[in-house]
């Protein structure tokens, strides 16, 4: 007589993990809203930056000259707005967890506590990539068909732009997930990536003072802005990007020490 065995299979592999994740961010109603709402503020953002390329070169001063401008750029500067709301996407994942108590579930699947950092990282990014270059892409089209004659479609510099802009969303997001992990609180979270990717570095770059310049430009907001817009000083494209890989590293890290220490 043959006996026959059933084992249970926890989810504590990282593989197990990421598949776990992949499908909460998608059965929850929080990230189809949180889509749709960036989708709609960018494009009216895209219409209004490119609305008021055409008005302001057709209402020329004397000695002023019209200039076009490539689409990709509308993309850039909506996105500079919208990028809170794309942290929020990314922090929810971690927070909502909390709010409801389903973290001790998570963590009771998937034991190894560095896996589900690791695994909500690794879930979120291409969605993250994905999501900065649609958001730009909608906001180059609405601000370049709002453009008219003024708008520049090539082909190569748009392309460019819509990378960086993923690239950079990317990145913005992962930095606040690693927040997450350590604030919890979704309003404490969306707080601390609103100073330090929009308000601090915005202040702070307005500054005559150079000192308050360069803590703007290491800052993720300040170093992703310069990335974005091909800035050099104070800082190149290229030492921003490390930058804001820095950030993101650093703060996912943070995130990971404060989950393996703390009870929950």
């Amino acid at each position: 007589m043959s006996t026959a065995t059933i084992t249970l299979r926890s989810t504590s592999g990282l593989t197990d993990a990421v598949r776990s994740e992949w499908t909460k961010l998608w059965t929850v109603r929080s990230s189809w809203l949180n889509i749709v709402s960036a989708a709609a503020l960018t494009g009216l953002l895209g219409l209004q930056f490119g609305f008021n390329l055409a008005y302001d070169n057709t209402h020329l001063e004397a000695g002023e000259t019209a200039v076009r401008q490539g689409v990709g750029e509308f993309g850039i500067s909506v996105v500079v707005i919208v990028q809170v709301v794309v942290a929020a996407f990314a922090l929810l994942p971690v927070t909502s967890e909390y709010a409801t108590g389903s973290i001790r579930s998570t963590l009771q699947w998937t034991p190894v506590r560095r896996n589900v950092v690791l695994a909500k990282a690794i879930a979120l990014a291409p969605v993250l990539f994905l999501y900065g270059l649609s958001m730009a892409g909608i906001a180059s089209v609405a601000g370049g068909l709002a453009a008219g004659e003024w708008a520049d479609w090539s082909g190569g510099a748009l392309v460019a732009d819509l990378v960086s802009v993923g690239f950079y969303l990317t990145l913005a997001g992962l930095f606040a997930a690693g927040l997450a992990w350590v604030i919890r609180s979704t309003a404490g979270t969306l707080t601390a990536a609103f100073l330090f990717l929009l308000v601090v570095p915005m202040m702070l770059s307005q500054s005559t003072l150079r000192p308050l310049v360069w803590t703007a430009a290491l800052l993720p907001g300040g170093a992703g802005q310069n990335y974005l817009t091909g800035a050099t000083d104070p800082l190149s494209p290229t030492w921003s990007a490390i930058v804001l890989l820095a950030w993101a590293a650093v703060s996912l890290i943070l995130g990971t020490r404060t989950l393996t220490h703390r009870d929950t």
